[in-house]
């Protein structure tokens, strides 16, 4: 079964991931249940080894501190006691202290407990200030649990007074105050404020955290407008939460407080919107709710505010309404949709609906009544609702893997069929391109021996003319079988880069001169700026390169100027060919690197060249490892900047461009070897024989290793071979000739090109002449050949 048909075969594997995550997060939900029922559960205060308290007084009352005389029984709370939950007031206790207390507090550190206190206060022990909090406005705040060091010196034998002043913007009251060894008070109290104020803290900010990420996902993803609306939310909600355990003055209370309201209204908005999007249920009656309450509720706030400057009334009337608002939500959340999203979608609902009731215990319990030990339920169903809306979150995660796994699948199997049909196709294209070379190499090479051998016998100067119109025809046709043979030897990795320091003025020099009849015959002006530069490349590789390049430039050029530059950049040299032609347009920029790929020339003339020039260019760079740009505006001319490093300073290097030899084959005669010659090819088999009779040379030919194999007894001086011959190729020749006459060399000639062929060939190390090849290149090769010997 293929990767394909594996991922077809789990259409539902999103969803069992879904389902074990669901009840892994059933233990993340239980587990946050958990420490909300510990935080609110009224914990057991160790007040073992404290001082006895004797009496509890509130001697003024809120809302403004009036003065009032009246013993009270701790906790306190105002509402109880017929008094607002918010405002100032105070309280003065008296308790003893004895002699041994008195020295215990002096040998280890004593402290004042309160577990709940509002933040904005002033305590006073035995008239000294203890601690403050309560800035010069007065400000109220919200309730907070303080473990205060009480210094011996402010304690005293018998009767002590702790006054405490407090400003609350609701829950208003006092909890009773515990005073002892702070060792014996300490674990209890942090085990309390962790439950209730630290670790709801720690949610809410991973609550803001993740709904950073729920935003960053919607912003990259526009469709997911659930997600988005749903990380609002959450931010908006969390934020509020950590507000009320971490309270920063950056704005006055009033302003606080309706922001607070504010943020309610927009929570209840973004719930109700969020539900609908989830669903996909889009209730107008509800929306236009929606839309409504968000501007109507805090602009309500705001005309408030001078007769209510807490907005405590205006929040006790409202908050009921915004909880009425959002319950809609929850039968929308309820209703069955798609299979895969019934199970989050009922863990969602349970979430929200805990949010709901939170919310309503928080109003009842805290702002309606006031209770001093109630707990913030609110910031602890924050959490434990995005739990289920995380496991929505990672199956639609799980679920976009699984579609991307598919896809890709797909796609890897396209691509790898369509791989296969390329390669098929490039390799049918080369085995054609070589099968086709060789075919024609075989009586282009006859036409080229049997012409040299004709041309020396003419002496009619009409004949000699008609034998180099003929000699112009096959050297066109050698042309392009020799571009053809660039290309398969570049193809079949066989060129060797051998990296050496090269004297750019030269090499490009050597460039110009050959191109200068053709640039002056079309009135070009070719010019060269080249200063004493050295490039570190292959020379030969380089130079074809850049006979290529500067050869189109000459031969596209109808009129103007070539330019060929060098300079150096960042370390590096550019040599530029730079011309005034036609340009080429972008769209076809890259096709020009493509074999046969002439721009305006479908008549395909040969003067105009064969359109296989930048595709060895192209090959021959890759292979050095050099860098071609090309930048060309049509009718205005185009540059290839070739970027090669640059060579150290070899001032004694050896010039890398010796003079050639001559173009026309030396007369003279050879000396009378005895050379062993294989051709199956008749025509060329006697061309050959011809030629190397002529100089001098006994020559002994045959078909095929068979007609070869009796020969061997006798001694050679040379062989040369073809390469495939009816019954086996020349390095089986050439195997023959180690065993009997190891010191007889062979010369291959080949008309293959074929890739294979010429990596075989290469991994032989014989001489290789490849057809068609003039007399003057044989000649050369059998000189060069016997030398080594």
């Amino acid at each position: 079964m293929t990767k394909t048909e594996t991922v077809a075969a789990q259409p539902y594997a999103a969803t069992r991931m879904l389902d074990r995550l669901g009840r892994w997060w059933w233990w993340v939900m239980l587990g946050i249940a958990v420490l909300w029922a510990m935080a609110a559960w009224p914990g057991h205060r160790d007040t073992q080894g404290s001082v006895p308290w004797l009496s509890h007084e509130l001697t003024a009352a809120p809302p403004d501190g009036l003065p009032v005389q009246r013993n009270v029984t701790l906790p306190h709370v105002w509402r109880q006691d017929g008094l607002p939950t918010t405002g100032r007031a105070r309280y003065a206790s008296r308790f003893l202290v004895t002699p041994a207390q008195l020295a215990d507090a002096r040998v280890r550190p004593w402290s004042l407990r309160l577990d709940r206190l509002c933040q904005s206060h002033i305590i006073r022990l035995n008239g000294e200030h203890l601690h403050v909090t309560m800035n010069e406005t007065g400000a109220l705040s919200f309730p907070s649990g303080y473990l205060i060091a009480v210094p011996a010196a402010l304690l005293r034998t018998g009767e002590n007074t702790l006054v405490v002043d407090v400003g609350c913007k609701t829950q208003g009251g006092m909890l009773a105050p515990a005073i002892g060894p702070r060792a014996l008070l300490a674990p209890d109290f942090a085990r309390l404020q962790a439950l209730q104020r630290w670790v709801p803290v720690g949610l809410n900010v991973a609550c803001v955290a993740f709904s950073v990420f729920l935003i960053a996902l919607w912003w990259q993803r526009r469709e997911e407008r659930a997600i988005g609306l749903f990380g609002l939310l959450y931010m908006i909600t969390a934020g509020r939460n950590i507000s009320y355990f971490v309270e920063l003055d950056l704005v006055s209370p009033q302003v606080n407080s309706w922001l607070h309201l504010t943020a309610h209204a927009f929570s209840v908005w973004l719930m109700g919107w969020f539900a609908m999007t989830f669903t996909r249920r889009r209730q107008r009656w509800y929306g236009l709710l929606l839309y409504l309450a968000v501007p109507v509720i805090p602009l309500l706030g705001l005309l408030t505010l001078p007769w209510d400057p807490m907005l405590d009334t205006t929040r006790r009337v409202l908050q009921p309404l915004l909880i009425a608002m959002a319950l809609p939500s929850l039968p929308l959340l309820l209703r069955t949709g798609a299979p895969e999203q019934a199970v989050p979608q009922r863990y969602l609902a349970l979430g929200l609906a805990c949010v709901l009731g939170a919310g309503l215990h928080d109003y009842l319990a805290i702002r309606q009544m006031g209770h001093v030990e109630a707990v913030n339920w609110l910031a602890w169903a924050i959490p434990l609702a995005l739990a289920p809306f995380t496991l929505v979150v990672v199956g639609r995660v799980v679920h976009a893997f699984n579609t991307i796994e598919a896809n890709n699948a797909t796609l890897e199997q396209k691509v790898a069929e369509r791989t296969r049909e390329l390669a098929e196709a490039n390799a049918a294209k080369s085995r054609f391109l070589a099968a086709a070379s060789h075919d024609l190499r075989q009586p282009v090479a006859a036409i080229g021996l049997l012409n040299d051998l004709l041309r020396d016998r003419l002496t009619d100067p009409q004949a000699r003319d008609l034998s180099d119109r003929l000699t112009h025809a096959v050297v066109s046709m050698e042309s392009l079988l020799k571009g053809l043979l660039d290309l398969s030897r570049l193809d079949a990795g066989t060129v060797e880069v051998q990296p050496r320091a090269v004297r750019l003025a030269e090499l490009i020099s050597s460039i110009a001169s050959h191109e200068a009849d053709a640039a002056q015959h079309k009135g070009l002006s070719l010019r060269v700026r080249v200063g004493g530069q050295r490039a570190w490349s292959d020379p030969v590789l380089l130079e074809q390169v850049l006979r290529n390049l500067v050869g189109n430039a000459v031969r596209h050029t109808e009129r103007g100027s070539v330019l060929v530059s060098v300079r150096r950049r960042r370390g590096r040299l550019q040599i530029q060919v730079r011309d005034t032609g036609p340009g080429i347009p972008a769209a076809d920029q890259a096709r020009v690197f493509e074999e046969f790929v002439q721009l305006g020339n479908p008549a395909r003339d040969r003067h105009q060249g064969l359109g296989l020039g930048l595709a060895i260019v192209r090959r021959a760079v890759q292979l050095l490892g050099h860098e071609l740009s090309l930048v060309s505006v049509p009718g205005r001319g185009t540059c290839f900047t070739l970027t090669v490093p640059e060579a150290a300073d070899l001032a004694a290097q050896p010039s890398l461009h010796p003079a050639r030899d001559a173009t026309a084959p030396e007369r003279s005669a050879l000396p009378p070897w005895r050379v062993l010659l294989v051709e199956d090819e008749a025509e060329i088999r006697a061309s050959l024989t011809h030629l190397l009779s002529g100089w001098g040379l006994q020559v002994q030919a045959t078909a095929s290793l068979d007609e070869t194999r009796p020969l061997l007894a006798r001694p050679w001086d040379l062989a040369i071979s073809d390469h495939r011959l009816p019954d086996g190729t020349a390095r089986e020749l050439a195997g023959w000739l180690r065993a009997r006459q190891p010191q007889t060399p062979l010369i291959v000639i080949t008309g293959d090109t074929a890739p294979e062929r010429l990596t075989e060939l290469a991994r032989s190390g014989l001489p290789v002449l490849h057809k068609p090849f003039s007399a003057i290149k044989m000649r050369a090769m059998i000189q060069e050949t016997m030398a080594r010997v």
